[in-house]
């Protein structure tokens, strides 16, 4: 039997047989938050020489890039998903296949109070009908940073430097994965953000970049072009920001608008080989 690190169950030990995953994917049991007042369960997915080693009891031999998805219900299977998979785990292992391998944490959201964990600055928005929302960003990043990574880096052999360290979300989740390179820049120097709500309080993240508040990363932004009235000019609009501040396209910016897609998972999954093959 495999003896994987203390503290992981295997996913289906976790979940039961009637699941979508595919590859090695384990489970850490109800990680505690104090900044954020709760607990969750953690995904991690194995790139194949990573759990072939463990599994035959041999230390790897090498130290693997790690990938940290929100919105982690939605990462691996279609079961524990409110609104469909990205395949994630399909994509990572046929990355492996071309030789890209990766550890990948998929971090659910916090349910109902997801819009405040995603959003750094707590106030009213359009998109809420008015309602004060946000603000809890920094505290889940913190959190992120403090406790989920610290956790995998002590349970993998985890390349740890900021360029081997990234990111990935959608809408939402798109938004804090910008953010978290300005909010953890020592931290952070990849991200992958799909469909990012960038018009979020009056494109403050927009001003933030244009302040010099976000170093160098490697970022991949995309968006559908049957999202939400406005949503293509909205990305335009932090493409151009981020060219005027030094980022160049097809080197350290991948910037895709994809004709005819709409704001959902399927379109996420059907964007993210790319995405990754980019930032990575």
């Amino acid at each position: 039997m495999t003896a994987w690190p203390r503290g992981w169950l295997p996913y289906e030990e976790v979940h039961g047989k009637d699941h979508t995953v595919i590859g090695t994917v384990l489970v850490w049991k109800k990680l505690e938050s104090k900044e954020l007042d709760r607990a969750r369960d953690i995904s991690v997915y194995l790139p194949p020489s990573l759990a072939e080693a463990l599994s035959q009891g041999r230390a790897p031999d090498r130290r693997y890039p790690v990938l940290y998805f929100m919105d982690g219900q939605n990462a691996f299977d279609e079961r524990t998903s409110y609104v469909g998979e990205w395949q994630a785990d399909e994509t990572l292992e046929e990355l492996a296949r071309d030789g890209l391998e990766a550890i990948a944490v998929a971090v659910p959201n916090g349910h109902e109070a997801r819009m405040d964990e995603y959003d750094p600055w707590r106030g009213k928005n359009a998109f809420t009908k008015g309602r004060v929302s946000g603000g809890k960003g920094d505290a889940f990043l913190e959190w992120l940073v403090g406790s989920v990574k610290e956790m995998v880096d002590s349970s993998f052999p985890t390349r740890t430097e900021r360029e081997a360290t990234g990111i990935v979300g959608s809408s939402l989740g798109g938004l804090i994965s910008l953010y978290a390179l300005i909010g953890q820049p020592k931290v952070f120097g990849m991200a992958v953000s799909m469909s990012p709500a960038v018009r979020w309080h009056d494109f403050e993240l927009l001003r933030l970049i244009e302040g010099g508040r976000m170093p160098k990363s490697r970022i991949h932004i995309d968006m559908g072009t049957h999202e939400w009235s406005g949503a293509v000019e909205d990305l335009r609009q932090l493409r151009d920001v981020l060219i005027g501040c030094g980022w160049r396209e097809g080197r350290d910016l991948q910037y895709v608008e994809e004709r005819n897609a709409w704001h959902r998972e399927s379109a996420w999954a059907r964007r993210l080989p790319d995405a990754l093959r980019f930032v990575m």
